[in-house]
């Protein structure tokens, strides 16, 4: 099954392709990546990171008000994507949706289907087990009017669920249908931060350990940021309408332009997401900005090699591009190219970075 598959990714056009990558290698990285999922579906089951996710405040209450109250719900039909322990469900069944099948391919929906059954709502809403892209509707249900998803990740983009989301909407949702929520923007800022201190791995007992430097210097950071870390205005480097989107959509580069707004040191820059429910009757939104309150998925943070000395109306530009990881369903990959000039000096660098899920990280 693997083998068949394997050929198929390779296969373009009718040819198939060069030996850059082999059929050898493309099983190794189906086997690997059915492992990376195994694990992650496992990581999701357990209760305490669904407790995490239910205990951030600015995320359940935007989508609690964004849905109950909404007369967009009664009487419809509604997937939840990836429901965890089925809030969201739980939330549309009581804004009057006359079905709702909650779909995840973790041991969650054990627990989801007996929180569905202790609420009252048995004959609303049903769980499934499984990956969206692997299950069918019921035999009586052809479309859906409204999908409802949690899919955003650490920097908008990990853990790649978007993708399901959108296999979910060009399947099963109806022509004017819903999506909860239907808009996302990623942004990007300069920081003030602290200093890394990697220097330490040049001389440990007098050995030169510069590797780990190296490594450390290639992480992206999840980190709590404050309002007072940010050293410049913030710039938009993707914008998703969720009724258009495509697959692959973590896949770009964008220029930018900083606009400092104050004098000091830039350690680092920062990215954080706005996400928006254009179809609640308030237009619900919440934000990850160092502004905002805090959520689970904190800002992702990216280290420069060279702090910039800066002062107020100064530019720091350069070009941002993020790709979803070969080897890894957890990782994305960042370049990030930072070019600035003031006063006399110049700083030019490249510097590539990978996020990986800090929960992940937790758990292997």
């Amino acid at each position: 099954m693997f083998e068949d598959i394997a050929k198929q990714k390779l296969k373009v056009d009718g040819e198939y392709a060069s030996a850059d990558l082999t059929l050898d290698l493309a099983l190794k990285r189906i086997k690997d990546h059915r492992h990376q999922e195994s694990l992650y579906f496992k990581l999701y089951g357990r209760i305490e990171v669904q407790e995490w996710l239910l205990k951030d405040p600015a995320r359940n209450k935007a989508y609690r008000e964004a849905i109950l109250c909404n007369e967009s719900f009664k009487n419809k039909t509604v997937l939840d994507v990836g429901c965890g322990m089925g809030i969201l469900s739980l939330f549309a069944a009581k804004a009057g949706a006359k079905r709702v099948l909650a779909v995840d391919a973790s041991s969650t929906t054990d627990f989801a289907h007996r929180i569905v059954q202790d609420n009252g709502y048995g004959d609303v809403i049903m769980v499934i087990r499984g990956k969206v892209e692997d299950i069918e509707l019921p035999a009586d249900m052809h479309k859906v009017d409204i999908i409802v998803c949690d899919w955003m990740g650490y920097c908008l983009f990990s853990e790649n669920m978007l993708d399901s989301l959108i296999f979910a909407r060009d399947k099963w949702l109806v022509a004017g249908g819903h999506i909860f929520p239907d808009s996302a923007q990623l942004f990007l800022a300069a920081i003030k931060g602290r200093d890394q201190d990697l220097g330490f791995w040049h001389d440990v007992h007098g050995f030169d350990l510069s590797a780990i430097r190296r490594r450390c210097e290639s992480k992206a950071v999840v980190e709590h940021v404050t309002a007072g870390q940010v050293m410049s205005k913030v710039c938009l480097v993707k914008s998703l309408d969720l009724y258009n989107v495509r697959r692959n959509s973590s896949d770009f580069r964008s220029s930018y332009e900083l606009k400092v707004i104050r004098n000091g040191w830039v350690h680092a820059l920062v990215a954080y997401f706005d996400v928006g429910f254009s179809k609640s009757p308030q237009r619900i939104s919440f934000s990850t900005s160092p502004s905002a309150p805090w959520t689970h998925w904190n800002q992702t943070v990216f280290y420069l090699e060279t702090p910039l000395s800066v002062k107020s109306g100064e530019s720091i530009k350069g070009v941002f591009s993020i790709r979803p990881s070969v080897d890894s369903i957890f990782d994305l990959e960042f370049d990030i190219y930072v070019d600035f000039q003031s006063s006399g000096k110049s700083v030019t660098s490249q510097q590539s970075f990978v996020l990986t899920n800090p929960l992940i990280l937790g758990a292997l």
